[in-house]
């Protein structure tokens, strides 16, 4: 999880989750006791009115002489109960027990009775008492006038309570989940605004990679202003260092330019050898203090390069120098752009093609496609002898030849190797399974026009 802004929405939302859930739970074991609760209290208000109701008969019995008013006490079997007693013994019991009795367990035996299913249907023509939940209270009584204790027992069907605790239940994981989904809807933007700091700095990273910008120049909040103070800090380090490679880089020039002048003018003008190697040198140092020095100040010629065009270019130019080679070039491209510097995109393709042709026996091919990973991938081929697995990765150091006796200075792919690493692309050897000499594949950046 490398996202900062994936952690702190993942973060969050664990928090919020976790948070709900509780809230949810104790919501609902609250709702859950106060309906039992409000049930229970209904129940004993049944009872103290069922004992206020009873009275000593001319028997010695009790006789309840009220009703206590909920009409489910006349209701058979409905679960609303209530039942009068002396020890096993049963002194009255409500109209809805009908052929029930408590025992003094608080078990309901009975209820064998069956009704009559007012719409028959699959032959069915017997519709059996449905079973109740029942919530049983009892309380002894010494009853005035009457010698034993006297048990009253109410009882109360269950499933009205429940269902409001059902309900209650529903419309809460439902209020709790709209409400997650709209704070996690919200972690989300916060996030994503909170962060937007850091994409300017990127934005302006950018910029200043391309030569845009010099430093961050805008505005920013205080937790990430420090961030782009010692950017800028380190930008201007950087600038002093580049200033002094600089100033090293005239120097040099001064320092060897003079004293191959003198060469030059002491040499013989027969020496053909030596005179070309001084040339050689001074065309050498030309070049590379040129570059030093394009290098030094960032981004002065970077710009977005059609590499087929360019390669089809150098392609032409290499058919005049080597005459007797067969140079090709095949693309499925017929513009395929990448962003850098025109004189580090001839050098890249100079060297390679030029390396090729040192070596190839008599063919070179420079094939251009486009890769799935959005790069321009650039394969070149040749029918030299090719090259040992040991020795593909140190031809990329500097210095490194493979014979001593071909002209050369051993840079050629040690600075293909640096600009294309620049370029963000990547650069390897491997046998040419067309031409079975030595394959250069280049990958490059593709950059849309």
């Amino acid at each position: 999880m490398n996202s900062l802004a994936v952690r702190l929405f993942f973060s969050a939302t664990v928090w919020i989750i976790l948070t709900l859930v509780s809230a949810g739970l104790l919501l609902s074991d609250l709702n859950k006791n106060s309906n039992f609760n409000a049930f229970d209290d209904r129940l004993n208000l049944s009872l103290e009115t069922l004992i206020g109701a009873s009275r000593l008969d001319s028997s010695d019995g009790i006789t309840v002489v009220s009703t206590i008013g909920d009409p489910r006490y006349f209701q058979p079997y409905s679960g609303w109960y209530w039942q009068i007693n002396d020890g096993a013994k049963t002194l009255a019991r409500s109209r809805s027990m009908w052929d029930q009795v408590f025992t003094i367990d608080k078990r309901l035996i009975g209820g064998r009775s069956q009704f009559v299913s007012q719409v028959q249907s699959n032959d069915r023509q017997v519709k059996k008492i449905e079973k109740k939940k029942l919530h049983i209270i009892q309380r002894k009584i010494s009853f005035p006038g009457y010698k034993n204790l006297v048990t009253f027992t109410v009882s109360g069907d269950t499933q009205e309570y429940q269902e409001n605790i059902k309900k209650f239940d529903n419309t809460l994981s439902t209020i709790l989940i709209a409400l997650g989904v709209g704070l996690m809807f919200a972690v989300f933007l916060q996030v994503n605004f909170g962060l937007l700091p850091l994409n300017k700095i990127k934005t302006a990273l950018f910029k200043i990679r391309n030569g845009d910008e010099k430093n961050l120049q805008d505005p920013y909040p205080l937790e990430v202003q420090p961030l782009a103070t010692e950017i800028n800090n380190l930008l201007e380090h950087n600038e002093k260092i580049i200033k002094r490679a600089k100033t090293h880089v005239g120097n040099l020039a001064h320092v060897l330019k003079t004293p191959l002048a003198v060469v030059s003018n002491e040499i013989d003008e027969n020496d053909k050898i030596l005179s070309t190697q001084v040339q050689l040198m001074k065309r050498q140092i030309d070049r590379y203090l040129k570059k030093a020095h394009l290098d030094s100040v960032g981004k002065v010629t970077k710009e977005k390069i059609n590499i087929v065009e360019l390669s089809n270019k150098m392609i032409r130019i290499f058919l005049k120098l080597y005459p007797s080679k067969d140079i090709q070039m095949s693309s499925n491209l017929e513009k395929g752009y990448v962003l850098s510097s025109f004189e580090d995109m001839e050098e890249v393709i100079g060297n390679i093609v030029e390396n090729s042709c040192k070596w190839a026996g008599k063919r070179v091919l420079l094939e251009i496609k486009e890769s799935n990973d959005n790069n321009i991938h650039m394969v070149f081929s040749d029918d030299g002898p090719g090259l040992p697995q040991d020795k593909m990765k140190k031809v990329f150091a500097r210095g490194f030849r493979l014979d001593e006796q071909t002209p050369g200075t051993g840079l050629g792919l040690n600075i293909v190797k640096d600009i294309v690493e620049t370029t963000k692309g990547k650069v390897w050897l491997t046998k040419s399974s067309e031409l079975g000499g030595l394959e250069v594949n280049i990958k490059l950046p593709s950059s849309q026009i």
